[in-house]
């Protein structure tokens, strides 16, 4: 019985992939592949939530690298005051978060990736879902105007639509939401919105309930007297070039005291 059943789940999965090719005529990346194809079977550009087959594709705990230079890979969507946290609210769960703006402001993508939807929902009114590379899928909500198609591989900080007011919405706001195989995370857990900044560089995931908590996943080493980046390789076993990778910076940059390297 268990063989049978995997066997149909299997079966199903195909069915979804299959059926994926055809949802945006496009694929993405060097690959042709659309982004993060090992966590997802399919690119559903019809319906605005991923739905999967439960433990097939969620481990409890999944590590993602979030970006790898700071300065590029990340841009806020808007800088703006939030006037609604994730949570409860009203007797039922607010999955995002909400941030103020007046209507026709730009709103950015926060990562790049392909735009899996990008249309009208009765709910989240014009909406634009991007999927990123590492398998995070970002949701820009009650937008006045969609600038971006289902499909098109866009970069961190590009505009995405212009803030508004439509769906089910009282005032314009950007409706701004982070999810993971479907399952919501809390943004707060990712981004610092005083400062428009990521927490972390990379991430572990572990699923608790119906949504997913994080955990830093970077590890940093901070310089004292007498080391350099060779010493510092020695003492982790990691080749120069990787911490050199991870830190974007090169061989001949100065290692200055205090200074904090990650190096995982």
């Amino acid at each position: 019985m268990k063989l049978l059943h995997t066997f149909f789940v299997f079966l199903y999965a195909s069915f979804l992939y299959a059926s994926s090719v055809g949802d945006t005529g496009t694929s993405g990346g060097e690959s042709g592949e659309f982004p993060a194809s090992e966590y997802y079977v399919n690119f559903d550009t019809s319906s605005c939530h991923y739905w999967s087959i439960e433990g097939i594709f969620l481990t409890s705990q999944t590590h993602l690298t979030l970006t790898w230079n700071s300065s590029c890979d990340y841009i806020h969507p808007f800088v703006g005051r939030v006037t609604s946290k994730f949570g409860k609210r009203r007797r039922r769960m607010h999955y995002g978060i909400d941030i103020d703006l007046e209507t026709g402001d730009q709103v950015y993508s926060a990562f790049e990736g392909m735009v899996r939807y990008a249309k009208y929902n009765p709910s989240y009114g014009n909406l634009v879902v991007v999927r990123h590379p590492n398998g995070l899928e970002t949701y820009y909500a009650h937008l006045s105007a969609i600038e971006v198609r289902a499909g098109d591989y866009i970069q961190a900080g590009q505009v995405v639509g212009l803030g508004g007011n439509t769906g089910r919405s009282y005032g314009s706001h950007l409706h701004f939401e982070v999810r993971f195989l479907g399952f919501p995370i809390d943004p707060a857990l990712l981004i610092d919105f005083e400062t428009g900044q990521l927490k972390y560089s990379s991430i572990i995931l572990k699923k608790h309930k119906d949504r997913l908590l994080v955990e830093n996943a970077a590890r940093y080493h901070i310089v004292k007297p007498g080391e350099d980046i060779y010493s510092i390789s020695r003492m982790y076993g990691i080749p120069v070039s990787e911490i050199c990778r991870l830190n974007g910076i090169s061989f001949e940059d100065p290692i200055l005291l205090d200074m904090k390297l990650r190096y995982n």
